[in-house]
């Protein structure tokens, strides 16, 4: 009964989306981050419950160092009303106890980045009111591929972006905006967000407050990518709404995603099988590190969970015309 409710719910909101879509591409410009704010989960938050960013799909973690998905009624060096809606996340980007400690979020934009285009990024960001420790080394970079570290030292790569050089993140009432202006290379599909200096070139501050645990943590909402649109932009966009307008799909074919398997070879539910899934339907599936695990550029419904463990697996599934939907699988073995 769960599961078959389940599958309603997914099914309404893959016809609002693309419904929505299809209608406002025109007039609004769309946010590159998947999931900026935070807001979905796929299952509910533990008020203490640490180092869960994979819950919102599809952030991940790019080190051992696990970026913590809060809550605002829950403690995490403090407490905080979110910038926007209920959630926000939480990195430490320097800790004295441990050498070279950092922890870094990462994601998967909705498009690659087009070579020349200029692009706004924009935050939320604030400092924890117990962090003992204020600095400006917040980082952030584009890249083609993930980044992932196998330990939680720093990524030592020259980032796209950083805070304003000795104005630390110290406001721990108010969020800070934070908005910079960034020209593609071309191709970048990932955007990291961390310390990238070692801790000897790290600017510090501390903030006063007593403490046994000696960290600088910020939290940070409302993460959006936009392009820079020009008239020629424009004009496309509005040929792509007329032309999206006749390609909003038959609602007797709305999609049925399951949000678990078991592959035991019974013949019940051994393979993600999605109903009505188009022809040439991109899915992506990676484990909680951000690693892909699968991946078909028209895939068949064929897919049994290889040789993976039980767990959660983040998915996302792009449809031939362009909408992506995003999403978590459990695999379960018996």
């Amino acid at each position: 009964m769960f599961r078959y409710f389940f599958c309603l719910i997914l099914k309404s909101k893959y016809l609002f989306f693309v419904l929505f879509f299809t209608q406002s591409v025109g007039s609004l410009a769309q946010n590159l981050i998947p999931n900026g704010s935070f807001e979905q989960t796929y299952k509910p938050l533990k008020s203490r419950y640490s180092g869960n960013i994979e819950n919102a799909i599809p952030w991940f973690s790019a080190g051992i160092g696990s970026p913590d998905l809060i809550n605002q009624g829950a403690y995490f060096y403090g407490f905080k009303q979110a910038s926007q809606g209920v959630n926000y996340a939480g990195i430490i980007l320097y800790d004295s106890d441990n050498k070279e400690f950092r922890e870094y979020l990462s994601v998967k934009l909705i498009n690659k980045l087009v070579k020349n285009k200029k692009y706004i990024l924009s935050l939320k960001v604030a400092s924890a009111s117990q962090s003992f420790f204020y600095t400006d080394e917040l980082g952030i970079k584009f890249t083609l591929d993930s980044l992932i570290s196998r330990d939680w030292n720093t990524i030592k790569i020259i980032p796209d972006f950083k805070s304003q050089k000795f104005k630390a993140i110290n406001d721990t009432i108010a969020w800070q905006s934070i908005k910079w202006e960034y020209t593609a290379i071309g191709n970048e599909q990932f955007i990291t967000l961390g310390n990238f200096r070692d801790d000897i070139n790290t600017n510090l501050q501390t903030s006063g407050i007593q403490s046994l645990i000696k960290l600088a943590y910020i939290y940070i909402d409302e993460i959006n990518l936009e392009v820079i649109k020009t008239k020629e932009d424009s004009i496309n966009s509005e040929n792509l709404n007329k032309i999206n307008l006749k390609e909003v799909p038959d609602s007797k074919e709305k999609l049925i995603i399951p949000n678990v398997i078991t592959p035991n070879n019974d013949g019940f539910n051994d393979t993600f099988l999605i109903e009505n899934l188009p022809y040439y339907s991109q899915l992506i599936i990676r484990n909680k590190k951000g690693i892909v695990v699968y991946q078909s550029n028209n895939y068949k419904n064929d897919w049994n969970g290889a040789s993976l463990v039980t767990g959660n697996y983040p998915y996302e599934l792009k449809l031939p015309d362009g909408n992506v939907i995003f999403g978590a699988l459990d695999i379960v073995r018996k």
